[in-house]
């Protein structure tokens, strides 16, 4: 989970956040920020894949993740996520996704793949992995329209990157999905 989730959470809900990154400089920064907000003791950064995390089984009561599950195997991470929730533990993930009711593989999921060297997940396979491992969803959100103002003004941002046209492209022709998914462990 990004520093800025972490403690967004850790002050939403007055929680305790261990968040996961496999990325050191990453990792180094957000313990930074920690240590000068005074909440090192509250929100802690552990150098982790968060399919194969360090934490004991039923150890959660809430897991997040913020645009990260398409850099992985969700049916690995949801077992994952799965062992590491209690019972009636909460998970919520917010993604981007191709909605394959629409297109299976759109030209835009391609290119904001090959810009970011992932692979997005098409909307249904969330939904099977989820399934699999015992997490039913509860509250499925569609914010697709919300992300395009986003991604216009980055469009005309000195510091815009090349992806954000086909970002805007495939949100316009409903070819990807920006969503968010609560699902509750049983």
């Amino acid at each position: 989970m990004t520093s800025s989730a972490s403690f967004m959470i850790a002050e939403r809900f007055g929680c305790r956040v261990d968040g996961v990154n496999y990325c050191g400089h990453h990792i180094d920064f957000a313990e930074r920020i920690a240590r000068r907000r005074g909440w090192a003791d509250r929100v802690r950064f552990h150098f982790a894949n968060m399919a194969h995390t360090p934490f004991p089984d039923q150890s959660f009561d809430a897991i997040v993740s913020n645009e990260t599950t398409m850099c992985v195997d969700i049916g690995e991470v949801f077992g994952e996520f799965a062992r590491l929730l209690r019972p009636g533990g909460r998970y919520v993930a917010v993604t981007w996704c191709r909605n394959d009711a629409v297109d299976p593989r759109s030209p835009a999921s391609r290119k904001i793949d090959e810009h970011y060297r992932c692979a997005m997940h098409p909307r249904s396979a969330y939904f099977t992995a989820l399934a699999a491992h015992g997490l039913v969803p509860f509250h499925v959100a569609r914010h697709t329209e919300a992300a395009i103002p986003y991604w216009e003004l980055r469009e005309r941002s000195s510091l815009r990157t090349g992806v954000e046209a086909p970002f805007l492209e495939g949100y316009r022709e409903r070819s990807i999905d920006y969503l968010a998914i609560a699902a509750e462990r049983r």
